[in-house]
């Protein structure tokens, strides 16, 4: 008896190649949908990131300052001297190889390119600034979702120091490369979060807890060393030997970044020394090294609360819980500079200690909505302002941060 088929359209034979191919699994058919949802959510720390460099470009231009110049001010004139000549030939106090060469790195081949310092610096800036803001809001939504995030951004923007976000420090490219890896990490992106950790050890000393930080917590929630683990390990040491190997080479000591501190009057100390530094700092001797303008030395000592409240809360809180690792991070991205005998430039290695902005937006969440929002609208007036009269110091060529 024949079989008459009941579907009408012609019979396809298939190929070789289509019976060889698998099966499409679920997670490719998500990959689509989530990289949408990716794409519309970045939308956002974007268009913060646009809004916070326009008002950061009109108190610039506002105050006197160059909108092209004034990001070499300061620590961007070390960072600038790297990029021209490495670490050979230093000078004789405050040498260039205190600095880590990790944002000078990523300016050269767009120096090589244009030719340009005003090029290669801002196109450098730029992106590593973007990069912070996007990072940060990923970081913070893989811990806490996407309100959480939105606000922790918008915090990110009005901090004070975030100045030092456009100027060419380190800064921008810390957090980027420092949200970024625990953004990856997160979602399974093993291989970026160990690219991120490779060059994160090149753009300041501490880079290197990041790293280690991550290592722990994998260790921790795996309960046993995984091959991700080993490989954030491996990235941690590449990216430090790299600077090392550098110095070895071009000052014959690889270790010479950390013998120079002196020349800044930094050491090793209790952190209350560096608290009565900062109170010291307000009416200092003129023979004091690095005393920065009135409003950052202001702004230093507010700071140590600021970073050590966030922390306190995430590590200690039973009610709003964090990953473990966000307040190991918090701890170990401020311990060296609070134990480093001097609080001037505290204000920035606070705004580089990014794990405080989403503890406060979570905490911003957690108050009434009659009291969040008139308590945020007069933080924003403070911070502006603040960010103003820094941005006017800047611009004249005094040091803040």
């Amino acid at each position: 008896m024949t079989t008459v088929p009941t579907d009408d359209r012609p019979a396809q034979l298939e190929s070789p190649e289509t019976r060889a191919a698998p099966p499409e699994t679920a997670r490719e058919r998500a990959r689509p949908a989530a990289r949408s949802r990716l794409l519309r959510g970045v939308r956002f720390p974007v268009a913060v990131y646009v809004g916070w460099r326009l008002y950061q470009l009109a108190a610039l231009l506002r105050q006197d300052g160059s909108g092209v110049y004034t990001a070499f001010n300061y620590d961007g004139e070390h960072y600038l001297r790297i990029l021209h000549y490495g670490y050979w030939n230093p000078r004789p106090v405050m040498p260039s190889h205190a600095f880590f060469p990790g944002i000078s790195w990523l300016a050269t081949p767009l120096y090589w390119l244009t030719g340009s310092d005003a090029i290669a610096v801002h196109v450098t800036v730029t992106l590593t600034g973007l990069a912070a803001f996007v990072t940060v809001w990923g970081a913070a939504k893989a811990w806490k979702g996407e309100r959480v995030a939105r606000l922790a951004v918008a915090l990110l923007a009005l901090f004070p120091a975030s100045l030092f976000l456009w100027a060419f420090y380190s800064e921008g490219l810390f957090i980027a490369l420092g949200a970024g890896a625990i953004w990856a990490d997160r979602r399974g992106r093993h291989g970026i979060a160990a690219a991120c950790l490779v060059a994160i050890g090149t753009t300041r000393s501490i880079g290197v807890v990041v790293p280690a930080v991550l290592v722990l917590a994998r260790i921790i929630r795996q309960r046993r060393v995984d091959r991700w683990a080993v490989t954030y390990a491996i990235a941690g040491v590449v990216g430090l030997s790299l600077v090392l190997l550098t110095m070895w080479h071009q000052v014959g000591d690889p270790f010479a970044w950390a013998k120079v501190q002196d020349d800044w009057g930094r050491e090793l100390s209790w952190p209350w020394s560096s608290v009565a530094q900062g109170f010291a700092n307000l009416d200092p001797e003129p023979s004091t090294v690095m005393v920065p303008a009135l409003v950052a030395r202001n702004l230093d000592l507010w700071c140590v609360p600021i970073v050590l409240a966030a922390i306190a809360y995430v590590a200690f809180s039973r009610r709003d819980r964090f990953p473990m690792e966000s307040w190991v991070l918090g701890v170990a991205m401020i311990a060296l500079p609070l134990c480093s005998s001097v609080l001037a430039s505290f204000n920035r290695f606070v705004l580089a200690d990014w794990v405080i902005y989403p503890v406060y937006a979570s905490i911003g969440y957690r108050l009434p909505s009659w009291l969040r929002w008139p308590l945020l609208a007069v933080l924003a007036g403070v911070a502006l302002w603040t960010n103003w009269v820094l941005i006017g110091r800047f611009a004249v060529n005094r040091f803040v941060g």
